[in-house]
């Protein structure tokens, strides 16, 4: 039950969380200088050797003990500890009443199992749903929501995040990592694993210190050999190498009994009715704990995938690893040659062909319209065909909107943006947008610039082309601007 790499990926994001407020120029520094150390490998990989480099440089402590990760998982490894206790604690109550027997009449299979197994079963297949079916089914969001407040595994979630001041542990909702929703599936297949134990734990006891007699009865009209047959079907897993808890009909047409009956028991049925145990006892072990036992394990299997992506997909981590990959650059034909050959081999956006038809999109109000149009008759072969604005503030439907403007299909689309930003998942998924909108044959060039309109320097260059090299799409181009004054970023004259 040990995690420490959920202790490593809580103590990474909240230092980088932190580390945040250091100066851009600092970290890429600081960050770019151990990257040169590090083997080319997995992301993850290089996450966790870049944070023990960073104790070895003295940037951190190391081998803090009491780090809030470490903290955290010792209270979530006794958080599942109590909760199977809690859920031995339930089963063993729960499963001494419901063995309980009076000598008046029979213990009802069909009660004692609906309740022990049959309850907990239904709520299994739920989970099984909850966890395969997608949210957009109507009403399922609700219910697995209205589920979750009476889960004991929620609570402890809910008590986790509260210590950890993170949202780690939440639960079934939409808006949830799969680590929450794994951890919440381990959680809570701990307190069901203590709940069977209990209840086996009691129902053994019970056989062996009592003499309990088993029957069933039922308002329902059922004859005794359906009921015969529902029986068997449930002894299938162990039929064959388990013979004697399988019930025949013989044992079941004896063992029905009626609320007013008065009639004396005599004792060779009363024998018969004892022997119901074997098949009592084997339906919870197979029907009750084996599942849960099931899911365990298979929880636990995706929470350790769920916790690698945890730290992987978290946004200032992303940004680490631009800051650590030294990335092989593309830049345009104004790129002098001296950088393109430290740049290693290098590729230029395709030649402007006469007729083809270019747009300029602005990103984050990086340079007034009136600019970008001088730079595209100076440099992109003629006036662009339209000039739109973009920005991330209006979220997905609205960069869809302002997309849908543009008039025709071009053959060369420019980016303009601020190249002394760093890129964020915005400008990512503002990509892939843009990509699926415009097509495959269609090419992307981004102009980073700097505050003045200047092609941005070196250090900045290879962070955006990292970025955009593991975007993957071979239509994708870094462009450095030419020489822009202040005053032309203004838009007072001249061009880019």
């Amino acid at each position: 039950m040990t995690n420490p790499l959920l202790a490593d990926a809580v103590d990474i994001c909240r230092w980088l969380d932190a580390d945040a407020q250091t100066p851009y120029e600092t970290r890429l520094q600081r960050d770019r200088s151990i990257g040169r150390t590090l083997a080319v490998g997995e992301p993850l990989t290089r996450v966790l050797a870049w944070w023990e480099r960073l104790a070895a440089h003295g940037n951190r402590v190391s081998g803090d003990e009491t780090s809030l990760g470490r903290r955290l998982v010792a209270l979530s490894r006794l958080a599942t500890w109590l909760l199977a206790l809690l859920g031995l604690l339930v089963g063993v109550s729960l499963g001494s009443v419901a063995f309980a027997y009076d000598g008046t009449h029979p213990v009802n299979l069909l009660g004692l199992l609906g309740v022990l197994v049959g309850a907990p079963f239904l709520l299994l297949l739920l989970t099984l749903v909850f966890l395969l079916l997608p949210v957009r089914i109507p009403g399922l969001a609700a219910l697995r929501e209205g589920i979750g407040v009476i889960n004991p595994g929620r609570w402890v979630g809910a008590w986790l995040d509260r210590y950890a001041g993170m949202r780690l542990y939440g639960g079934f909702s939409a808006g949830r990592t799969r680590f929450a929703r794994w951890q919440l599936v381990v959680f809570t297949q701990w307190f069901a694993v203590g709940y069977f134990a209990g209840v086996l734990t009691a129902g053994i006891v019970l056989v062996a210190v009592t003499d309990l007699a088993f029957g069933w009865s039922t308002t329902l009209d059922l004859d005794a050999q359906a009921v015969a047959r529902a029986f068997q079907v449930l002894a299938l897993p162990w039929q064959s190498w388990l013979p004697s808890a399988v019930p025949d009909l013989g044992l079941v047409e004896a063992s029905r009994f009626y609320r007013l009956e008065t009639v004396a028991v005599n004792e060779l049925t009363a024998m018969q009715l004892g022997g119901w145990w074997p098949f009592v006892l084997c339906t919870i072990l197979v029907w009750g704990l084996l599942p849960r036992l099931v899911l365990l394990m298979v929880g636990r299997w995706r929470l350790s995938s769920a916790t690698r992506s945890l730290i992987c997909q978290d946004p200032e981590v992303l940004a680490l690893l631009d800051r650590l990959t030294l990335p092989r650059v593309d830049f345009g034909p104004e790129e002098s040659r001296a950088t393109a050959d430290s740049a290693g081999d290098v590729a230029s956006p395709p030649a402007v062909e006469p007729g083809s038809t270019s747009v300029a999109l602005i990103w984050n109000d990086a340079l007034p319209a009136e600019a970008a149009g001088r730079w595209g008759r100076a440099h992109a072969g003629g006036p662009f065909g339209q000039i739109v604005a973009l920005t991330s503030r209006a979220g997905q439907a609205g960069m869809t909107s302002a997309l849908a403007t543009l008039h025709d299909a071009p053959s060369r689309v420019l980016i303009f943006t601020k190249g002394w930003e760093p890129p964020l998942l915005e400008f990512a998924d503002f990509l892939t947008t843009l990509r699926e909108k415009l097509g495959q044959s269609v090419v992307i060039t981004v102009v980073p610039i700097d505050t003045r309109g200047d092609g941005v320097n070196a250090t900045d260059r290879q962070v955006w082309s990292g970025f955009l090299a593991r975007h993957a799409d071979p239509r994708l181009y870094v462009q450095q601007a030419t020489s822009m004054s202040e005053r032309d970023a203004a838009g007072t004259g001249g061009g880019p």
